[in-house]
Order: structure tokens, then C-alpha cells, then sequence
């Protein structure tokens, strides 16, 4: 039998602003996965859809203070700039031992050292995967030894202490709030299986991409690799080693990882980087990797970030870049900076809040769409209510009190409750037609 995507529907969320800090004013509409296969995941995040952990969830654009669109980057066409290829040759200095960090040196006489090839180095810049990886050859004059390790997604002690001692370093959070659980529930549950695929020595799939130096733990990246991109999940690293800007320098890695897969697999040939928010300043950096595309949350086309995109947000608080004369909000546009960074002086690779949604999933905005009580207002990108017609329910399944699955409308609570009844219409509105017919409800 093949694999099947298998989820129960959780429905509308109010949760207070991971970023900006506002209370109960982020909207989302989410479901459980309890398995997705990759091709339905990848469906949906080209949806504006993404997951923290097994939790899978739609952020309301329009409604929410800060609107979060859906960011990739054509790995292809991308070369580093300047500044990009600094924080790899910093990196790499700092394996070789020919540079020291402040916090290292000891004394007046530790001083940075010339690298032993400065002679040969050329004008030509080598490409972003030979920079990436040179940090890792075996060098007996190299100072330290460097081991990026990809492996599925599991729990260890060693990845609970980079996460536990990242989150109180970096996010604040309170030792007694640091659970095992919630770190499996974030980081390391995933509805995503492994699927092996001819053309790909890696199999789809939610990975861990773990740093070593000198064999100890300093850094994870958590990342879903999928048909078509590399999906970043997650980055923590351990606050020590924050002086390398590991933040920067993981997703420069990201992006050499999947210009490798796209050179076993055409078809995988983006980076998403998750959410990109326009007056974050911590989401900023973002912007930053060219040519880098938003992705339109009414008619999911793709829109370039620089040419298209920035214009218009400039200007608006929410658009649609394909209609940006309909449904604009118009808003003020002083730039805004993550919530506990005041001075949005910090400048590192900054994470897709999805702990405080994960956590908030039960506070649930029961009143579900505002249809319900008379309003026309409908979410960008559902689906219109004409759309949802009976023969489109007639067509979504669901798992049965007898293990079967079988089409919503043959169940008696769908006709017998109007709660129900409504539950289905908002996920299939949420999805879209092709993924409410392919997705299982449970």
C-alpha cells in the first residue's frame, strides 16, 4: 500500500505575537499530522502552510499583526556576496587556527597569522560548496577538526543540552520551561517518514544536520528535505561559539547542501527559509540571499523579493503581490524588532517562532470563520464558500468509528452537526481542493 497522509484537523488559532509581542493577535488555522507524506508537505508549504513538529499550520495574513510570507531561494542562481563569503572565511579561519576570537586570546601575543596559502589564492572565488566544504578536509595543520554529520531525526542528550542551554542563552526561556518532551514535540517528532527516491542518495525526509568540533556537539540544524527544496526548520547552536555566526554561516551551508541534492535532482533546486516578516528586523537577513522569491498568499504564485515584493510592502502592511490594488492594509511603516531585542542590535539567524504556537494550539479560536456569524470575510487563499460544494466534500475522506475511510458526507455527524459540518468545509477552504481530497482526516 502506498503512503497516505493522516491528520486531524485542530481548526481556527488566536495566539499572542512571537515577534512583535501582541496580544492574541497572530490568527492561524492548523491540523495534527500523524503521518504526511513529503509530496503533500511539499503541496503545502507552496501553500503557505508549515509545520512545528507534527502540528501543521496556515497563518492568517490579512488579520495577524505580522504578516508572514513564505520566503525560498533559487539555489542555482545564487552567488554569495562579499559580506556572505566573509562569514565563511572567518569560519574557516577559525578551523585553521589563523584566526583567534577576542574571547580566545589570552594574552597580547595571540595574534591572527597569515594563512599558509595566502600565496596561491587567486581573483577567481571559489564556488560556495568548495568554501563550505574546505573547512572539513583533513588538514594535520588545521587547529581544530570539523565534522557536519546528517542523520535522521532522533533524541539525544547531547542535542537536549545545545537546545536547552540555546533557548535559556539566546530566547530567554525559564530552565524549569526546558522539557525533553517539548523538545521532542518541536524538534524532533516529525509526520514526515524517510522515502527513498532513485535519483537522490538521500532519502526525502526531516533531518538533523549536526556540528561537530573536535567530536563535541556545538551546533543543529533542523531541516525537511522534500521534492522540491530544502525546507529550514529550525537552527540552535551552542551560545559559546556565537562568535562564528553560526546563524549566518547555517544557512550558507543549507544552501550549499541543496545545490548539491539539485545536482542529483533537478527538480529539487530551492531553499525555504520559512517565514519572511518585512518589518522584523531579526527576519531581515533573510532578504538578504538573492534572488530570493515571496510567495503570493492569494494565488500562490511566486514573486521576486527585490523587483516586486519590497515596493509593495514598503507601503502596505498586508498586499497581494499578483493583485496589489485589492485587500491592501495600509499600516505605519516603522520597522519593527523581534521581542527581546529592543535594539535589534542582534544581528544573527533568526527562527520562525513556532514554540510559542505549538504550545498556544489549544486556545483555540472557536468561532471558527467569521462566515459563521454573518461576516463575508474569507482567509486569502481558501477557497471561496461557492467552492466548497458538495461534490468537493463528497471527495474528502475520513477514517471511520470501523478503521475504513470513507467520504465525510456519508457520515451521519456530518449532516447531524452543523459544528462538524463546518470543521470539514473550513479545512478543505484552508487546503485548497487538491490536498483536501489527498489528505486523510482522522
Amino acid at each position: 500500500m502506498s503512503a497516505v497522509s493522516i491528520i486531524s484537523i485542530v481548526g481556527h488559532n488566536q495566539s499572542n505575537c512571537g515577534y512583535c509581542g501582541g496580544k492574541a493577535s497572530s490568527f492561524t488555522f492548523g491540523f495534527w499530522a500523524f503521518t504526511l507524506t513529503c509530496t503533500d508537505y511539499q503541496r503545502l508549504i507552496d501553500r503557505g502552510w508549515r509545520r512545528s513538529g507534527q502540528y501543521v499550520y496556515k497563518p492568517d495574513l490579512k488579520k495577524s499583526c505580522c504578516p508572514q510570507y513564505t520566503i525560498r531561494l533559487d539555489v542555482a542562481e545564487f552567488h554569495p556576496s562579499k559580506s556572505q563569503r566573509q562569514i565563511i572565511n572567518k569560519f574557516n579561519r577559525y578551523i585553521e587556527g589563523t584566526w583567534i576570537p577576542q574571547c580566545e586570546r589570552s594574552s597580547q601575543m595571540d595574534q591572527d597569522r597569515p594563512r599558509e596559502n595566502a600565496k596561491r589564492r587567486t581573483k577567481e572565488a571559489p564556488s560556495l560548496t568548495t568554501a563550505i566544504h574546505a573547512s572539513e578536509v583533513a588538514d594535520n595543520n588545521n587547529k581544530y577538526e570539523l565534522k557536519i554529520e546528517l542523520e535522521p531525526a532522533s533524541f539525544t542528550e547531547e542535542k537536549f543540552a545545545i537546545y536547552s542551554k540555546y533557548q535559556q542563552k539566546i530566547h530567554h526561556d525559564a530552565p524549569e520551561d526546558i522539557k525533553p518532551s517539548s523538545f521532542r514535540d518541536f524538534l524532533v517528532n516529525s509526520p514526515l517518514k524517510l522515502e527513498p527516491v532513485d535519483d537522490l542518495d538521500t532519502p526525502w525526509g526531516s533531518y538533523h544536520q549536526k556540528y561537530l568540533l573536535d567530536g563535541r556537539l556545538i551546533a543543529v540544524a533542523v531541516l525537511d528535505i522534500l521534492p522540491k527544496c530544502v525546507s529550514s526548520v529550525y537552527f540552535m547552536y551552542d551560545p559559546d561559539y556565537a562568535f562564528l555566526g553560526l546563524g549566518h554561516y547555517s544557512a550558507l551551508r543549507e544552501i550549499s547542501l541543496t545545490q548539491e541534492l539539485h545536482r542529483q535532482s533537478p527538480d529539487l533546486g530551492y531553499y525555504y527559509m520559512g517565514y519572511y516578516i518585512h518589518d522584523c528586523k531579526k527576519m531581515q537577513y533573510k532578504g538578504k540571499f538573492h534572488p530570493s522569491e515571496l510567495l503570493d498568499p492569494e494565488t500562490y504564485a511566486w514573486y521576486a523579493l527585490d523587483q516586486v515584493c519590497r515596493p509593495l510592502l514598503d507601503q502596505f502592511k498586508y498586499v497581494s503581490f499578483a493583485q496589489p490594488s485589492e485587500g491592501i492594509v495600509a499600516a505605519p511603516r516603522a520597522s519593527r524588532v523581534a521581542k527581546g531585542d529592543e535594539k535589534g542590535e542582534k544581528d544573527e539567524k533568526e527562527e520562525d517562532d513556532d514554540m510559542d504556537l505549538l504550545s498556544s494550539v489549544n486556545r483555540k479560536d472557536d468561532g471558527g470563520s467569521d462566515s459563521d456569524n454573518g461576516d463575508a470575510y474569507v482567509t486569502p487563499g481558501w477557497l471561496q464558500p461557492d467552492q466548497v460544494t458538495d461534490e468537493l466534500m463528497g471527495q474528502v475522506f475520513a477514517i471511520t468509528e470501523n478503521n475504513v475511510a470513507a467520504p465525510v458526507t456519508s457520515l451521519k455527524k456530518y449532516h447531524q452537526s452543523r459544528k462538524m459540518r463546518h470543521e470539514f468545509k473550513s479545512f478543505a477552504a484552508a487546503v485548497g481542493r487538491e490536498l483536501a481530497t489527498q489528505l486523510i482526516i482522522y
